[in-house]
């Protein structure tokens, strides 16, 4: 499951599918020569496979910034460019900052961010810190693991996001930075540009006992020649020190692809909440046309991970209006569900629901995609998914365009019965969506509570505070849309944030959709 979610964080980073895993395989031998206790070596394993797991966390934010390809341009800014050195930053500005808009806009965004960008990305690494965290903990890994992913990007110098110092920085952290450069370094430049890297930053961002270990380790060519095996994965599993958090139990299958969910939504501000809704939805949908049990099941866990695939596709491309789609963008667009294929085949647990996942926008007239298939080669499951897939966007706001009501997206959707949607998915949907409400989305907390409690204590002000703020608002634009001032919006902010326990606005994102609060 773990490395199911470092394949798909590996993708919305931009970097060769498997980057974690060779990282954890490097982390790991590295914890060898330290001679690390069994628990932090266990820490280290499941820290080095989710490294990456709150990379979704700042990417809409980064969109908005650069007003481009926010993947390219996160990659090259954290791993090849260099933001202290006024050179590196000239370079990355002209090659990413609102490339292809008027030179007015290039001009201004850059200049923002010259001035602004040291804090903006300091925000961005303890947003993507404090969310891997988060859906550590609902992964149930251990405390160790969490903090480790806490402070993944301190730096031996004290220059990272928290100011912590050498031995201040947990151990775990410290490995897992040194092995992501390391990775990342080996792939582009081989080994003697691997070694280098960490020789040059031995005692400034890397500890020098990680280093040592590091160098050591790389004058057995063995080491290398496993480092750059073609299929990893089965060796890497191997070194998962036995722990009690080895398995996950059957029954908290739908909690895990709950975090994955969630993991995907994050990708835009237009979609949080969207694969829960979906999920409750579409599970209603495939009981009311008396599917079997089994099939409820996967329709329900294929509803949440349907978009795991979009992680791969840029932020900037996701809050475009379709109509404004380069060829190239909607290409990308339409592999997600291929994508999404490759991320879940890493976990025998998905595998009845791969076809569903994969299927859900194809098409009874054969125009779909990922793969064209028509008629009775869409999986009945693929055909509800795709219904409710649909009826979420149409009923919530996306780029360019308003909601719509239940009854003008059922006539939408309708009209397109036996073309583009399975008639008998349609007739499903008219007949569950006047009671929808989206309380069996599975694991949610608001399920569990008594009608009418809001979590945490939040006032139904607070909640609606909550939600605009999910889903991207300005304070001005909160203020506007419930008629009061800014000040009173920035005071219930406050108040939201120390009820709710989090620090940042992606964090209380999360908070709202995890107590389904996005409806």
């Amino acid at each position: 499951m773990i490395g199911a979610l470092s394949v798909a964080a590996d993708m919305a980073v931009g970097l060769s599918a498997g980057h974690g895993i060779r990282a954890a395989y490097v982390g790991m031998q590295v914890a060898d020569r330290l001679k690390l206790p069994h628990d932090q070596r266990a820490d280290l394993f499941y820290a080095e496979l989710m490294m990456d797991a709150g990379c979704t966390a700042w990417a809409s934010q980064i969109a908005a910034t650069v007003l481009g390809d926010d993947i390219a341009a996160r990659r090259h800014l954290f791993f090849f460019c260099d933001p202290r050195d006024p050179r590196d930053l000239l370079k990355w500005l002209a090659r990413y900052m609102a490339a292809g808009e008027s030179l007015g806009t290039r001009v201004r965004h850059s200049l923002d961010f010259v001035v602004r960008g040291r804090a903006f990305m300091q925000e961005g690494l303890e947003n993507t810190c404090e969310v891997a965290a988060r859906l550590a903990h609902r992964l149930g890994r251990s405390s160790g693991v969490q903090e480790g992913l806490r402070f993944i990007f301190e730096q031996w110098d004290g220059s990272g996001p928290h100011r912590r110092r050498a031995a201040t920085i947990p151990i775990v952290s410290r490995i897992v930075f040194a092995t992501l450069l390391i990775e990342v370094t080996h792939q582009i430049g081989g080994r003697d540009a691997a070694l280098q890297l960490v020789r040059a930053r031995r005692g400034k961002a890397l500890d020098p006992d990680v280093v040592d270990a590091f160098v050591a380790l790389g004058e057995d060519d063995a080491f290398w020649r496993g480092l750059e095996q073609e299929s990893i994965w089965p060796m890497v599993r191997e070194m998962e020190p036995d722990s009690r958090d080895r398995s996950l139990r059957s029954d908290r299958i739908d909690e895990a692809a709950c975090a994955f969910a969630d993991f995907a939504d994050l990708k835009s501000f237009y979609s949080a909440g969207h694969s829960r809704r979906v999920a409750a939805l579409a599970e209603q949908m495939a009981q009311a046309l008396a599917l079997p049990s089994p099939d409820v099941t996967a329709v329900r866990r294929a509803g949440l991970l349907h978009d795991i695939g979009l992680v791969a596709v840029p932020s900037f491309v996701l809050h475009k209006p379709e109509d404004r789609l380069t060829d190239a963008e909607r290409e990308s667009l339409r592999l997600h569900p291929y994508y999404a294929e490759r991320i879940l085949s890493y976990v025998p647990a998905f595998a009845p629901i791969i076809p569903l996942v994969t299927s859900h926008h194809e098409q009874p007239d054969g125009r779909g995609y990922f793969r064209g298939l028509s008629g009775d080669a869409i999986p009945a499951g693929a055909s509800v998914l795709a219904v409710a897939d649909r009826f979420d966007e149409l009923t919530h706001a996306g780029p360019g365009r308003a909601a719509v009501d239940d009854g003008a997206a059922i006539e939408a959707i309708r009209a397109s019965a036996g073309l583009v949607f399975s008639r008998e998915a349609v007739e499903a949907l008219a007949h569950v969506a006047p009671a929808r409400a989206g309380e069996s989305a599975p694991e949610t907390a608001s399920a569990r509570e008594p009608k009418g409690a809001r979590p945490a204590g939040l006032t139904d002000r607070e909640v609606d505070v909550l939600r605009l703020l999910a889903t991207g608002a300005s304070r001005r634009s909160i203020a506007e849309r419930l008629s009061v001032s800014e000040h009173t919006v920035r005071h219930h902010l406050e108040h939201i944030y120390a009820k709710i326990d989090v620090r940042t606005r992606v964090e209380a994102t999360l908070f709202a959709i995890e107590h389904a609060l996005i409806q």
